[in-house]
C-alpha cells in the first residue's frame, strides 16, 4: 500500500472509531420492503362501516406486496366532520359523544386487526380512538405478522378544532421499535410540531404517519413543505396515509395527497385524489443500524 492509500485508510478507521466512540448507529443497506398508505373516508360512529372498507383496502395492500400498511388518523371510528366543524364530544347525551365508539386497547377492534395482520403477514398500523380509565385518546397502534402489538402511541400535539372536545394530551413514551424492516417509529397528524426529533433520537428509519390534515396547499405540504420540516432534518422515511372525502363534492382543504416519502425528502409516490379510496405504494430501503 502507498503512503497516500495508507492515510486514507487511517484516516477511515479513525472516523469509524470516532462514530462508534459516540454512540452513533451505522446504517446498512439491506434491501428493500414494499409500504403501503391506505387513503380513505372514515363516517363518524359508523364503526362497522368503517372497518368493512377498510379491511378490504388492506386486502388489497397485501395483494399489491405490502409489508407494512398504514391507516390515516382515527381510521376506526372517524374523526371529525369538516364540512360542518363537528367534533367527538364527552358530554354526556351528545349526539356525537365518544363514550359510544371509543375502545379499550388492546381490545375487540385491535384482536380483530391483529388477526388480520396475522392472516396477511405484514405490519399494519391502524388510527383508533381509544378509551382509557383517564381519558380518551388519539391513537395508533402498530400490529406485527404474528397477530402481537408492539406498539401504541397516543397524539400528543392536539390539533383544537379536531381534539379539544374529548381527546386527552398522550402519555406515552415516544415508540420506536425494532424489526427486520429495520426501526419503526409511530406519529400522528399535528405530531410534527414535536415528534420528529425524538423519533430520530430513537433512531426510527420509517414513520408510520397516520393523517386527518386540515390546511391550503395539500399537495405543496405533503410534497415540499412537509419533507422540508419533518423529515430531510431528521434523516428518516415517511408512509403518510391521509383522510379523504366521501366525494368529490365534499371539499375541504387537507383531503387526499398520501404519500411515501424518502429520508432525503423525495416523493416516491403520492395521491392525486382527494376523495374516495385510495393505495399508495413504494419500495423503501431497508436500513439496519450497527451496532
Amino acid at each position: 500500500m502507498n503512503r497516500r492509500g495508507s492515510n486514507w485508510g487511517r484516516t477511515g478507521i479513525a472516523l469509524v472509531l470516532l462514530l462508534v466512540h459516540a454512540g452513533a448507529a451505522l446504517a446498512i443497506s439491506t434491501g428493500t420492503v414494499r409500504v403501503a398508505a391506505i387513503q380513505c373516508s372514515s363516517v363518524m360512529g359508523r364503526t362497522e362501516e368503517n372497518v368493512r372498507n377498510i379491511t378490504n383496502l388492506i386486502h388489497r395492500a397485501a395483494a399489491g406486496g405490502a409489508k407494512i400498511v398504514v391507516l390515516p388518523e382515527c381510521a376506526v371510528q372517524g374523526y371529525l366532520d369538516p364540512e360542518t366543524w363537528t367534533s367527538w364530544s364527552t358530554e354526556d347525551g351528545s349526539k356525537m359523544g365518544v363514550s359510544a365508539v371509543a375502545e379499550s386497547i388492546p381490545g375487540p377492534m385491535t384482536k380483530r386487526f391483529a388477526q388480520l395482520a396475522e392472516e396477511l403477514k405484514l405490519y399494519l398500523c391502524v388510527g383508533i380512538i381509544e378509551k382509557a380509565t383517564n381519558g380518551f385518546y388519539n391513537s395508533q397502534v402498530l400490529l406485527a405478522p404474528n397477530g402481537t402489538m408492539v406498539a401504541h402511541h397516543r397524539k400528543k400535539c392536539l390539533w383544537t378544532p379536531g381534539d379539544s372536545n374529548w381527546c386527552t394530551p398522550g402519555n406515552l413514551p415516544v415508540q420506536v421499535v425494532k424489526t427486520e424492516y429495520g426501526r419503526i417509529g409511530l406519529m400522528i397528524c399535528y405530531d410534527f410540531h414535536r415528534l420528529p426529533p425524538l423519533l430520530a433520537r430513537q433512531g426510527a428509519d420509517i414513520v408510520l404517519y397516520s393523517v386527518g390534515w386540515y390546511g391550503p396547499n395539500e399537495a405543496k405540504w405533503f410534497g415540499k413543505s412537509f419533507p422540508e420540516k419533518a423529515v430531510i432534518p431528521y434523516g428518516f422515511d415517511v408512509v403518510a396515509a391521509n383522510w379523504s372525502s366521501q366525494s368529490v363534492t365534499q371539499n375541504w382543504p387537507g383531503r387526499g395527497h398520501s404519500c411515501i416519502i424518502t429520508s432525503k425528502g423525495k416523493v416516491l409516490a403520492m395521491s392525486d385524489r382527494v376523495s374516495g379510496n385510495d393505495i399508495v405504494f413504494g419500495d423503501l430501503e431497508i436500513r439496519k443500524r450497527e451496532p
